[in-house]
């Protein structure tokens, strides 16, 4: 065995007091009772913490969890006035749960590798992102000593005689990752060819020939530089009402954010012109970091841990999850970062004011984009990747919009 992992897993650090968006703040946090009593039962656990744990946690019905009862501002009670943990500071991190101790790191396993990776929606891990074009290169680490792994997705004998096609996990995600990672094509049209193969994929699949998985993928790959298929790609002109419409309507579905008045005229029609602003303003914002995009695909690829994230869906529809939320990022930071300047935002619609994810935008004259997009990831690895409840949603928004198909997507993501 041995881990395999971007190259920034390795410099990763939790930054503590210092973070901007501490998951000990507005975060719904999961303990054991067993967690709960090592504390209370720490010979060194003071009179006060142990007081404080008896009145912080409140159990889940029908569950053998507890909930941290969160306090004012949304804050766990554990944490100090210079935001640090208190049962850490105390007691030491290995009294922490597992869902502390572990986040924002996550772990899968397949074949020989422990594929290790971390959730956009730590600032620090979105720093380490867009730092490097080689914070996304895939590297293997020897595991020199013994290890637990906690909280890992893995093949179970039960999942594997249900879901044969389960064993060959790792490969599969080996596949995606090089389309996504390809630096010949675009990012969008390598989300675009991944479309295509996991929809071949998923025929395989359905036709319950498993072990043909391998020699499919060997063949799939001289068709992702088939020069027509490139072509046909490249020709597809974008959609822009179907494209805003859709996505539109699947943030404000999904997520509660009605964040198409900043891309709408006084009509309340949308306005192409402020999209396409908006795409210029990222790539200008990112002129020197092209990469930006491919790495944040690339990490939420594992952060679906793809192509099984849901193993009672098809390979596509698990993808179209992913390439779906793709789309929604993008079209969630151009919209929050208010796109034009003041007079043009005004002149279009002087009434607008864009509810984001912990954003209340008005029209300003100066826009970090940066910012915009770390926070529109982290809406997304939060929402999506953490909430199953609503990547199903997703995935029903797009199954009732018959969005099901390469092309659709294809829509979408241009």
């Amino acid at each position: 065995m041995y881990f395999r992992q971007p190259r920034y897993f390795g410099d990763f650090k939790c930054i503590g007091g210092t973070c901007t968006n501490s998951c000990c703040i507005g975060w719904r946090i999961d303990w054991y009772k067993k967690e709960i009593d090592k504390i209370t039962d720490a010979p060194e656990c003071s009179e006060e913490l142990r007081e404080l744990v008896g009145k912080s946690f409140v159990k889940i019905e029908n569950s053998d969890k507890y909930v941290v009862a969160l306090g004012a501002g949304g804050r766990c009670p554990f944490l100090t006035e210079d935001n640090f943990c208190r049962i850490q500071r105390e007691l030491g991190a290995e009294y922490l749960s597992d869902t502390c101790s572990i986040y924002p790191r996550h772990h899968m396993i397949a074949s020989e590798a422990v594929y290790r990776y971390c959730n956009m929606s730590c600032p620090e891990v979105m720093s380490k992102l867009l730092n490097s074009e080689k914070s996304m290169d895939m590297v293997n680490v020897a595991i020199r000593d013994k290890v637990t792994v906690k909280g890992a997705v893995k093949n179970t004998e039960k999942a594997l005689e249900k879901h044969p096609e389960l064993k060959y996990r790792g490969e599969l995600l080996e596949f995606f990752y090089e389309i996504i990672a390809d630096k010949k094509h675009d990012v969008e049209t390598s989300i675009i060819l991944g479309a295509l193969a996991a929809q071949s994929l998923s025929k395989i699949v359905t036709a319950k020939d498993y072990d043909s998985i391998p020699e499919a993928i060997k063949q799939l790959r001289p068709q992702l530089h088939n020069g027509a298929q490139l072509k046909s790609i490249d020709n597809i002109k974008p959609n822009y009402y179907v494209k805003l419409g859709a996505l539109g309507d699947m943030l404000k579905s999904v997520f509660s954010l009605n964040i198409m008045s900043a891309l709408t005229d006084k009509e309340g029609r949308p306005n192409i012109d402020l999209y396409i602003n908006g795409e210029k303003r990222l790539a200008e914002t990112f002129k020197d970091r092209q990469f930006y995009l491919r790495n944040i695909a690339l990490n939420l690829l594992l952060e679906f841990v793809l192509p099984f994230k849901f193993t009672d869906k098809t390979i596509f529809e698990n993808y179209s999850i992913f390439a779906a939320a793709f789309a929604l990022f993008k079209l969630n930071v151009i919209a929050t970062a208010e796109l034009t300047d003041s007079a043009e935002r005004k002149a279009a619609n002087p009434k607008v004011e864009v509810t984001g994810y912990k954003l209340n935008i008005k029209v300003v004259v100066k826009y970090d984009t940066e910012r915009y997009v770390n926070s529109s990831a982290a809406m997304i690895s939060r929402n999506l990747c953490h909430n199953d409840d609503n990547a199903k949603k997703l995935l029903e928004e797009l199954q009732n919009r018959k969005f099901i198909t390469p092309a659709y997507l294809a829509l979408l993501i241009k």
